[in-house]
């Protein structure tokens, strides 16, 4: 049995499905919406922090068929959360949702090695894409989760950040805070923050904070 496009919980097979966004009210719309309209799938875990959702995935028994996940987290962005995943993982289909538009996130996502990208505000849409990645590794014109792998382990890119560390680089570019500012945010000390972009930059090969963030903002 196929799913059709008028009713996508026909299906022949049964899914594993998790949730990540930052959001309560988002979140709580997704769950609801997958428990009262993909009926062909089950809702593992759901997540509002990124890191929590990395522990889930790298225990076997949380590991979804397939992840939706908001590309607008706090800390670790959506489309690292995916990276991380996908480095690690050939299982599960990663689905990106965003509420602002798809041209904005497209490249971003695609780079991360997803398998779609939906509108958060097209239900519809959603529980096709859900269906899609149910019965195929991905929608057209995103790779399959094996080839976005290999990808991702071929390309010359600078060491991975570690997760602390790609948060306080997400601060400083994206939110402009100083380390002072950063030491409150996160609950560690100034010197703490200073050591973490000191090993940034060392990473990146930057000489200044200001080029470290330069080349994280452009690598976006």
């Amino acid at each position: 049995m196929t799913v059709s496009a008028d009713n996508p919980s026909k299906s022949f097979s049964f899914c594993r499905i998790a949730v990540v966004d930052n959001d309560p009210m988002a979140l709580a719309a997704l769950t609801q919406l997958i428990k009262e309209q993909a009926t062909f799938a089950s809702l593992l875990w759901t997540s509002m922090d990124a890191q929590h959702a990395l522990e889930h995935c790298s225990r076997f028994e949380d590991i979804p068929d397939i992840l939706i996940t908001d590309m607008s987290l706090e800390g670790i962005q959506g489309d690292s959360l995916c990276r991380r995943i996908r480095l690690t993982n050939t299982k599960t289909r990663l689905l990106a949702v965003t509420s602002f538009s798809l041209s904005s996130y497209e490249h971003k996502a695609r780079r991360a090695g997803v398998q779609g990208l939906v509108s958060k505000n097209d239900e519809k849409a959603i529980i096709q894409a859900i269906a899609t990645l149910q019965r195929s590794d991905s929608l057209p014109g995103f790779e399959t989760p094996i080839l976005a792998r290999t990808r991702l382990k071929h390309e010359k890119t600078s060491p991975l950040l570690t997760v602390r560390e790609e948060e306080i680089i997400g601060l400083v570019s994206e939110k402009g805070l100083t380390d002072r500012e950063v030491s409150a945010a996160i609950g560690v000390k100034e010197a703490t923050v200073r050591r973490h972009m000191h090993n940034i930059m060392k990473k990146m090969k930057a000489k200044t904070a200001r080029q470290a963030v330069a080349i994280w903002l452009g690598g976006r």
